[in-house]
This record gives structure tokens, C-alpha cells and sequence, in this order.
């Protein structure tokens, strides 16, 4: 079969004269594009409209009909083959020469045909305008994720150039959306070709205000990273703007409750495997002798398919905020707190021949990070890609950092990669299994049939459980050999379970890289030197930290005092207030009292007097004019009163006599 060929001849050729009577969010972009698809297709299947939606995302995690969904479930199996094998018949019978992606996609557009599709999020597979996904002609939306450099042979070599092979997939009067994490340029690229093509343009405008204050969302952007949140937003407004084309109403209500529910860290990983996916690996890190469930499943890893660097940007940046910055320890019992630079983290990693290794490496790794390097094995369906040698990869790693502690395991699966990590990983910190999403889909093919909640007990898995005790002995004396005791490990050693020996200069298994004495000595005195330099800020910090708790102290100790001051003050004060009102009061009452003493001293004649003005006053007060006077004053300040009326867009509630902040009522924005 042929390798990657762009155009769209061979498809056309394909699905002469087939038609697509079901309509396509249509997906581009570089990276987040496939968690895109993932929360479209979660969303339009979690609506009871009955609607029967599909999905066609690349490259399958596992096997090649992963890939095609309906109703956000994998196809069966032989559904897909049949349809396959019809595609695989008619490219051998009228030497099309389509290549391995061109005949997934036509499976994956007639199965939509078959299943009665309505609706089908569409996944491009590279690039966008010579993409075999472009065949389409029924778009109800498109969307184009972030762009970063990837493919350049194919692509161009500028993001200008990547940017306008994205934009292919726009359609005359389809709406669109962007990024908006996207750059400047790459976005005005975009728009100028929309514009030329009568594409329309839209954002997520189309979300009302209530939306983002939520419980729905107010969830969602507290689980979620920056990035997941403007893929969950893009999804949403993709979703409401297909519906919109189907003349089917999705209410905002609705979607907050699905946004509420996809959020969660658990539906999260399910929805978008190999994407900050945090998962047990209880072959490896489990233990049958564990006294609860957590014990026996082990510790968590991350996989992540990050292979290019703007992706490797979002992994460390989480990396870096969140694992390396954990607390660890057991709740009611120490915490300890991560040192100054954080935790050192254990990865394992694979990358396809051909990625900027260095550029990648440079962003992800630290000073003090240990490195695995492994492969994954053949593509199915892609027999063209080839892993980087693990060897190469790590000379790559210790250029970039020669303060990292590393290993190169050219075979072996990436099971037992991880079975070296458990004992070369810091305790403390985290193991990253990341580089490739093949890598990833060999991790999720190894596990799969270990996942059972009983694999660690029950007795059908009891031969499959010692050779990973055996492997795992041999990997904990291979680490070592090479390393000593980097970090402090249970053992694993049985006498009754024994793999064949192991001699660090002879094993097939594994080849450390061949370095001359002068290359070595000064990686491992930069290692001691960085090791030596951790040690003296970590006393540092731990002096630090035991000044501030003596702070503490101190104040705890000293405010009670301040506080028998501050009242024995106020006591002063009040008594102080007290004794000059009483004084006051004193003086007052001998005022009345000589005032009392005059008025009685005052002649009949004076006291008249005085009745006939207070008679006066009284009259004057109650006259018309004072009335008047009283009744405009009134009017000054109106009842808090609230009124209804139509407007252009239905019943409007404007309240009177309340400060602008409050008028708000039920006004729609």
C-alpha cells in the first residue's frame, strides 16, 4: 500500500457515486483537535433527542475500528471488516492505490451511510484541504484547533503555510470557528480565506450569559486546564451551531448538565484516553498482599500523547503546576511538601523517527528527572512509521540536561519500561509515560486484558501475575546495576520466581548507551553537583520552614496579651465616654432647671404672649401652601416598583427606585 499521498483522488475514487445524506462537524488543527471531536461526540450523544450521531477520529488507540463510533460507542467489529474489506476489493481490483488512511475513511463515511447517521463529528486526519476527510461536502460547522508546527514536509514550513492548509476544510456559507488560542497571524490567515470563500465566521457569542455562571460550567473550568476549556467550549458552540443546521433545538440548560457530567476527572480520562490520563497500572505498581482496593490497584501514572512541542508545552505546564507541586503523604499522618524545584519526575518516553527531539526534551525535562526511552511497535496500518532508536533519544535527553539519570530499553514493551521506572522513579514523584500516541496505544493494549478490578487476586490471572513479579525482579536488578539504590524501594526479590540472569554487559534486553570515560565523568559529576546543590537548598528550606512555625509560635503566644491590652483600652474609653455623658447630662439638667426657675418668674401677660405665637406656628404649618410644599417633595422619591413590557425580544422587567447594579430583574443580555 502507498504512504501518505495528500489529494483527494484515490477517495473520490473510492466513493464514486456514494452521498452523505447525514451532516459533519468538521475538525482541523494541530493539537486538541481529537479532544475536540471526543467532547462533541460526548455531548450529541448525551441529548435524548434520539438523535443517531457518528464519529471517525485518527489514529485508533487500540485497534483500527476504534475509530469509527456510533452513538459515541466503537463499531463492532464486523460491521467493520465487511465494509473494509469492500474498500480493500475495490482499491486491489481497480488499482487505485489508496493509502491505509484513505480506506479508513471510506469504511468510516459508509458506515455513517448504513447506520443512518445524522449528525457525525469528523476528525481531519493531516493537514485539511488535501485531507481524504475533505471528500466531505456536508458540512454543518467546522472548527480549526490550535495550530503549531507539525508535518512541515507536507504542510509547509511556516504557520502561515500549515494555517492555510487547515483553512481548506471551510465551506461557503458554513459557519466556522477558531482557536482563539491560536496566534494572530494564523488566525488572520484563516479569516481572509473564510472571507474570500463566503465562509461565516462565528464565536462563542452564541452562549448566553448564564451559561458561564452555571453549575455546569463553573465545574467544568474548575477541573479543566485553559486549553481543555476553550477544546469543551469549542465543542459546545460546534454542537449548538449543528443542531441550529438540523433545525433541532439544544437548550443551554441542557448543556450545562452534560458539561457537568464530561468534566469530572473520571469521565475526563474515559472521554479522552491519552490525554492527561491519570490511570493505575496494577500489574506493576499493584500489590496482592494489600490490605484495601488503593493498595492493590498501586500508584497512578500520567499518559499523555504529546509528540511535538507545542504539545509538550501544555504537558509540562501541567507537569510542572501540578505533579511536580504536590503535598504527599497519607491524610491524618506527615505531609511532606514538594522541595524547591518540585519533585523529580520518572518519564517514559518514545518518539516517532523524524520529531524535533531536542526542541521536545528541552521543554519537558529538568534538572534531576530520570529517563527511560523504549519504542512501541508496528502501526497497523501504518507501516511507514517508525520509532525513534531509544538509544538516540537518550544521548538526546542527557545533551539537553546532564543531570539526568537515564536508560534505553530498545525492546521489551512498554510494560516492562515501566516495571525499571518503579524502581528508578523518586517515591515522591511522578512517572510520565508520554511522546507518541503509539506509544500510548501500546500501553492501552498491554493493560487492557490486566484491568480487571480482580486481576490482582483472582486465580485465573495467577500465571500472568508471577511472570510480572519475575519481570519485575529482573528490572529491580537491572536499575541496580546500573544506578545503585537511586531511591529507597521495596524489594521484589522471591527465590521461587527467577527469570533467566541477568549481567548488565551482556543482556539482550537492554543497552545502556556506549559513552567513553570522558563523556561519562562529567555527566555523572554534574549529576553529584546538582544532587549536592538540591541537598543544601532542601536545608534551606527546611531552616525556613522551621523559622516560620517559630513565628507562629510567637504570635500565637503574644496575641492573647495584646488582646487583655486592647480590652483594658476600650474598658478606659468607655469609661472615659461614660463619665463625660454623665457630666453632660448634670450640666444639662441645671440648665433646665435656671430655664424652669425663669419661666416661673414670667408674668401672666408674657405667658399669653407666648400661647398666641405657638398657636400661630400651628396654623401656619397645616395651610395649603405646606401641604403642597410637602406633597412635591414626595414625588421626589417614587415606590420601588417593578414593570413589565414587550420587547424585541420578549417580556422585559425594568425596576424603578433600585440603584443600576440591581436592575437586572430577569433582562435578557
Amino acid at each position: 500500500m502507498a504512504k501518505i499521498q495528500p489529494g483527494l483522488e484515490r477517495i473520490s475514487q473510492l466513493l464514486r457515486g456514494v452521498h452523505f445524506p447525514w451532516q459533519s462537524i468538521h475538525v482541523a488543527g494541530t493539537n486538541g483537535k481529537g479532544t475536540i471531536c471526543h467532547y462533541a461526540s460526548s455531548l450529541i450523544s448525551k441529548k435524548k433527542s434520539k438523535l443517531t450521531s457518528g464519529a471517525f477520529t485518527s489514529p485508533h488507540l487500540i485497534d483500527r475500528w476504534d475509530c469509527i463510533k456510533i452513538n459515541n460507542n466503537p463499531v463492532d467489529e464486523s460491521v467493520f471488516r465487511k465494509i473494509e474489506q469492500h474498500y480493500l476489493d475495490l482499491n486491489l481490483k481497480e488499482g487505485i492505490n489508496a493509502s491505509p488512511f484513505e480506506i479508513l475513511t471510506a469504511t468510516a463515511f459508509t458506515i455513517f451511510n448504513e447506520e443512518r447517521v445524522r449528525l457525525a463529528v469528523v476528525e481531519v486526519g493531516m493537514g485539511g484541504k488535501l485531507d481524504a476527510t475533505n471528500i466531505l461536502n456536508n458540512q454543518a460547522v467546522c472548527v480549526i484547533a490550535k495550530i503549531a508546527r507539525d508535518h512541515e514536509g507536507f504542510l509547509g514550513n511556516t504557520l502561515n503555510d500549515i494555517a492555510l492548509h487547515k483553512a481548506g476544510i471551510l465551506r461557503k456559507n458554513v459557519p466556522y470557528l477558531i482557536s482563539p488560542q491560536n496566534e494572530t497571524n494564523v488566525k488572520h490567515v484563516i479569516t481572509e480565506y473564510g472571507d474570500q470563500i463566503g465562509a461565516i465566521k462565528t464565536d462563542n457569542t452564541v452562549l448566553p450569559r448564564s451559561f458561564y455562571t452555571s453549575p455546569g460550567w463553573q465545574h467544568a473550568s474548575n477541573q479543566l486546564r485553559s486549553m481543555q476549556q476553550t477544546n469543551l467550549l469549542l465543542a459546545a458552540v460546534a454542537t449548538i451551531k449543528a443542531y441550529e443546521s438540523l433545525t433541532l433545538r439544544f437548550t443551554p440548560t441542557a448543556l450545562t448538565e452534560d458539561l457537568y457530567k464530561i468534566s469530572s476527572p473520571v469521565n475526563h480520562s474515559a472521554l479522552n484516553p491519552g490525554r492527561l490520563e491519570e490511570i493505575k497500572v496494577q500489574p506493576v505498581f499493584g500489590d496482592p498482599n494489600g490490605i484495601n482496593t488503593s493498595k492493590i490497584k498501586g500508584r497512578r501514572i500520567m499518559v499523555d500523547g504529546a509528540h511535538n512541542p507545542d504539545a509538550a508545552k501544555f504537558l509540562a505546564d501541567h507537569v510542572n503546576s501540578v505533579q511536580r507541586r504536590k503535598k504527599r503523604g497519607e491524610k491524618r499522618k506527615t505531609v511532606i511538601k514538594p522541595p524547591r524545584n518540585g519533585w523529580r519526575v520518572t518519564w517514559v518516553l518514545a518518539m516517532t523517527e523524524g520529531k524535533d527531539a531536542e526542541q521536545y526534551l528541552s521543554i519537558l525535562l529538568q534538572p534531576g528527572d530520570s529517563v527511560i526511552t523504549t519504542t512501541f511497535g508496528p502501526v497497523d496500518g501504518m507501516p511507514w512509521v517508525k520509532p525513534m532508536d531509544p538509544k538516540k533519544l537518550l544521548k538526546i535527553a542527557q545533551a539537553v540536561h546532564p543531570a539526568i539519570t537515564g536508560m534505553a530499553m530498545p525492546r521489551d514493551g512498554v510494560l516492562r519500561a515501566l516495571c525499571a521506572a518503579k524502581f528508578l522513579a523518586d517515591p515522591q514523584g511522578s512517572i510520565v509515560l508520554t511522546g507518541s500516541l503509539y506509544l500510548v496505544g501500546d500501553f492501552h493494549r498491554e493493560l487492557r486484558p490486566r484491568r480487571a478490578q480482580d486481576y490482582m487476586t483472582a486465580p485465573e490471572y495467577e500465571e500472568d501475575r508471577k511472570r510480572f513479579k519475575a519481570m519485575l525482579q529482573t528490572e529491580e536488578k537491572r536499575v541496580r546495576a546500573l544506578f545503585g539504590n537511586p531511591h529507597a524501594q521495596p524489594s521484589t526479590q522471591d527465590s521461587t520466581i527467577e527469570e533467566s540472569p541477568f549481567t548488565p554487559n551482556t543482556s539482550p534486553d537492554l543497552e545502556q548507551v556506549d559513552v567513553d570515560s570522558e563523556e561519562q565523568d562529567p555527566r555523572q559529576l554534574e549529576r553529584e553537583r546538582w544532587s549536592n546543590m538540591q541537598a543544601e537548598l532542601a536545608t534551606i528550606d527546611n531552616t525556613l520552614d522551621a523559622i516560620a512555625e517559630e513565628e507562629l509560635n510567637v504570635l500565637k503566644k503574644w496575641a492573647p496579651q495584646k488582646d487583655e491590652s486592647r480590652k483594658e483600652e476600650e474598658e478606659k474609653e468607655k469609661n472615659g465616654v461614660e463619665e463625660k455623658e454623665t457630666s453632660d447630662e448634670d450640666e444639662e439638667h441645671g440648665k433646665e432647671q435656671n430655664e424652669s426657675n425663669e419661666i416661673e418668674e414670667t408674668d401672666e401677660q408674657d405667658m399669653l404672649t407666648i400661647q398666641n405665637e405657638q398657636a400661630k406656628q400651628a396654623e401656619s404649618f397645616h395651610s395649603p401652601e405646606m401641604l403642597e410644599g410637602l406633597t412635591m417633595l414626595d414625588e421626589k422619591e417614587p415606590p420601588k416598583t417593578h414593570t413589565t413590557h414587550e420587547g424585541d425580544q420578549g417580556p422585559v422587567t425594568r425596576h424603578q427606585g433600585l440603584p443600576e447594579q440591581l436592575k437586572m430583574g430577569n433582562e435578557r443580555t
